[in-house]
């Protein structure tokens, strides 16, 4: 069952992509080598992009295309939404494929 129901992709402004990259740089720094998912989704940065709302989930299909990384907490938070099946918890490289598949379903390009 889906929390939130999008429909139709979000267009990108050049300011929201801007702050996206900033933010997803800085989440970078922030987050270190930790491997807890929680950690990774509690830092600040992170939760500054969920905040983008659904702005956000193009570029974070894009950087899950360009660099597999923990960006499903935030997908999911935004979307609603879980592809992923409970076989592929944990590869990250196959939840990144999963979720940019399901993006180009969904109708974003990027």
């Amino acid at each position: 069952m889906t929390t939130a129901t999008l429909t139709h992709p979000v267009a990108v402004g050049a300011n929201v992509e801007a702050l996206f990259l900033t933010l997803a740089h800085r989440w970078k720094e922030e987050r270190g080598p930790s491997s807890s998912t929680t950690e990774i989704a509690m830092c600040p940065s992170y939760q500054r992009i969920i905040g983008l709302g659904p702005a956000a989930i193009p570029l974070i299909l894009r950087e899950l295309e360009r660099e597999p990384d923990h960006w499903f907490w935030a997908l999911k938070a935004i979307t609603g939404e879980d592809p992923v099946p409970a076989d592929s918890r944990g590869k990250v490289r196959e939840m990144a494929r999963l979720w940019v598949e399901w993006g180009r379903q969904q109708g974003y390009s990027w």
